[in-house]
């Protein structure tokens, strides 16, 4: 009996130690770095190079790629400085502790001055990275291969979380390579044959690109064929490698000036472009380009954005706001505004290989040109609730159609207003119900309602998706409950308004009537509270960062309960 205290004592000791040691590992961090992570300043004014403080700067870009970072370093630029060369820092952060490149001091961002080299900013084989706030500009004498900021993988696997965020990327003269090694703003390349490799979690976010050749945003993978893309060029033998990437997210970014494509997202599985604007897309002789569009990826969704101004020169088939291009299924483009795009709104392209399952739907289109669709290609289309208006003196046809490729598309619900004069092309592959045709429409289906939508002023919009509150329905609208019923409707009109699931909406972008009276009830943004840009910054975490700590920390405090209850058990015994 003497000896049952020390005993208790000792068993107690025990699991007082058992339970840190799997609290240990259940909360387990990455080794520590050899160093703390730590601050370092770059002034490329200052005249000579110091520690990397604040008061004794480096102050070249190659003493910052003589060292290897880790996690939880900063590298800070000062404001209202220029450094020459390429940006090619080493190292990489860990999960919860990136690596950031940011700045320090007050003034204009930090220039990075490539000036003609391959790239000004350059990430090769690295992970958890942030970049922010850089100017970064590469001219050379001459166009020739080059890029802005250029990050690549090569045979390491899966590479996860980058984050570009407040970039001005301008004056990149590059070549007219668009794939592997392209001359872009920004691009994102995947290398190698030995080891599969993609992208996981990256954001670019509130970038402005400008004055490049020949891409604005684009990327590349060597890891691309398979069967949807026609096995055309290197995939001709056949053998399906496809890796996609995936949380890949491009939003509240401009493009403007650039020589070829906008921003394309491809490899992608449900990948996401929104509230980005591209305009004077496509501005010098690059072949084919569209300001935003998809290729060989699956289940994109391009919303809240606006294209307009998009050339289309004698080279260029293309010159479209939107295209669900060839590889692809299960693209979708909404709520977005197209006006003034040469070469028209929406290019379907099976082209090829496969366009599949792409549904655009409550957008609005505003005086673009040459056509509304282009369909060269396409199996099981959707085009729904989109609102178009087409001025007086307009030649644009609605639907263009390139024999050579089966495209079947169901237009459904869309309100088009014609004060032009173009036509359609149609054959027994397109579908039309209860659509309103308005105006004049040669050649158009029949049966479609041919009447005045009463929208409350068509024509009027501006730059800015806010300034397309002339596309309302006005009372006594013919539109009014007259669509017909589509599932998987995506919830919601262009402003916001929740759309019935299971009675006739409204044809045309907006949904004036009350979707409740059918059954729903009201969710989403209220009338004209369509998301804003800055509350979209607020999900920045939707590449998965915060679901992923939330499981991991779920799991810990479950096997702390455990712990904690076993202990009580045994020590009340």
């Amino acid at each position: 009996m003497s000896v049952q205290p020390a005993r208790r004592r000792t068993v107690a000791s025990g699991l007082a130690l058992a339970v840190l040691t799997v609290l240990a590992s259940v909360f387990a961090l990455p080794a520590a770095p050899a160093l703390a992570a730590a601050n370092y300043h770059v002034d490329c004014s200052a005249s000579s190079d110091g520690s990397g403080s604040e008061a004794s700067p480096w102050n070249t870009l190659s003493t910052v790629a003589d060292r290897t970072f880790g996690p939880g370093d900063k590298i800070l630029f000062k404001r209202g400085t220029t450094c020459n060369g390429r940006l090619a820092p080493k190292g990489s952060g860990a999960a919860g502790s990136p690596i950031v490149i940011d700045t320090y001091g007050t003034g204009a961002k930090p220039h990075i001055k490539g000036n003609g080299g391959p790239e000004a900013v350059r990430l090769h084989n690295q992970q958890y990275w942030e970049i922010r706030n850089l100017e970064v500009t590469n001219e050379g004498p001459s166009n020739a291969n080059r890029r802005g900021v250029y990050i690549s993988l090569e045979d390491i696997g899966t590479g996860t979380y980058y984050r570009l965020v407040d970039l001005t990327v301008h004056d990149v003269n590059g070549d007219d390579s668009k794939d592997l090694g392209g001359s872009s703003g920004i691009h994102f390349d995947v290398l190698g044959s030995s080891v599969k490799t993609k992208f996981d979690d990256v954001i670019l976010d509130g970038n402005e690109v400008y004055s490049v050749d020949r891409s604005g945003i684009n990327m590349s993978t060597s890891w691309k064929c398979r069967a949807a893309i026609g096995w055309d060029g290197e995939c001709s033998s056949k053998v399906d490698n496809y890796y996609p990437w995936t949380r890949f997210v491009a939003r509240n970014n401009t493009v403007h000036d650039i020589g070829g494509d906008g921003i394309v997202l491809q490899y992608t599985d449900h990948g996401l472009a929104e509230y980005n604007v591209a305009y004077d897309t496509a501005m010098r002789p690059h072949g084919d380009n569209a300001a935003m569009w998809a290729w060989n990826a699956d289940n994109v969704t391009f919303q809240f954005n606006e294209a307009y101004r998009t050339r289309k020169l004698p080279d260029n088939n293309d010159g479209t706001a939107w295209d669900a291009d060839y590889g692809t299924d299960g693209t979708i483009f909404q709520y977005n505004y197209s006006h003034d795009n040469e070469g028209g709104m929406v290019l379907f392209c099976g082209c090829p290989g496969a366009s599949v399952n792409a549904v655009i739907r409550y957008n609005v289109s505003e005086n673009d040109k040459h056509r509304i669709i282009f369909g060269a290609g396409a199996e099981n289309g959707k085009f729904y609730n989109n609102t178009i208006y087409l001025g007086p003196g307009s030649t644009t046809k609605i639907i263009e159609l390139v024999e050579e490729y089966r495209t079947q598309i169901d237009l459904s619900n869309n309100i088009i207003v014609n004060r032009g004069s173009g036509g359609y092309d149609h054959n027994s592959e397109l579908s039309f119900n209860n659509n309103i045709l308005d105006g004049n429409h040669p050649g158009g289906p029949s049966g479609q309602i041919t009447a005045d939508p009463k929208l409350t002023a068509p024509g009027t919009g501006s730059t800015g998706l806010g300034s397309l509150g002339g596309y309302k329905l006005e009372d006594g609208s013919p539109a009014l409950g007259a669509g017909v019923v589509i599932s998987d409707n995506g919830d919601r009109d262009f402003w916001g308004n929740q759309v019935p699931a299971n009675c006739a909406p409204d044809i045309g972008a907006h949904q004036r009537t009350t979707a409740g009276s059918c059954g729903g009830g009201e969710v989403g943004p209220t009338e004209g509270e369509t998301p804003s840009p800055a509350a979209a910054r607020g999900r920045e975490d939707q590449g998965g960062g915060v679901l992923v700590a939330a499981g991991g920390g779920a799991a810990a405090a479950t096997a702390l309960a455990l712990l904690l209850i076993r202990l009580r058990t045994r020590r009340s015994r």
